[in-house]
């Protein structure tokens, strides 16, 4: 699988919510949204390009049997915890952005080993 490619067409598709989201803010003058929109931004753009840009990088990562896992819990919980925390404000109930942020723990720590196994080889 293009591991490369998958990570960064789920990054700009983030940067266009992200945007799109940020503009909404703007014209609505409310920013009760902020903490969403900025995680949004940095996990769901930030986080899955540089992901895609190391696997460019470094070939090697997709080989690994953890890519495919990664990848998918590296992407839903750049999408899970932005969405979660909004509920949180919203609602008041922080549980499901808590649960999001282990999954995006998970896919972090699982891409730093797969990158110190394959990458440092």
């Amino acid at each position: 699988m293009r591991y490369d490619f998958v990570f960064i067409s789920a990054a700009l598709a983030c940067l266009l919510v992200g945007e799109a989201l940020g503009i909404w803010m703007g014209i609505a003058h409310d920013f009760t949204l902020s903490p969403a929109h900025a995680h949004l931004n940095l996990l769901g753009w930030v986080t899955l390009a540089l992901y895609g840009l190391i696997h460019r990088a470094y070939p090697a990562l997709s080989q690994s049997p953890a890519a495919f896992a990664q990848c998918g819990v590296a992407i839903a919980g750049s999408l899970a915890l932005p969405a979660d925390i909004a509920v949180s404000i919203l609602t008041q109930n922080p549980t499901l952005a808590i649960i999001a942020s282990f999954a995006v723990l998970i896919a972090t720590a699982t891409f730093a080993a797969m990158f110190v196994r394959k990458a440092g080889a």
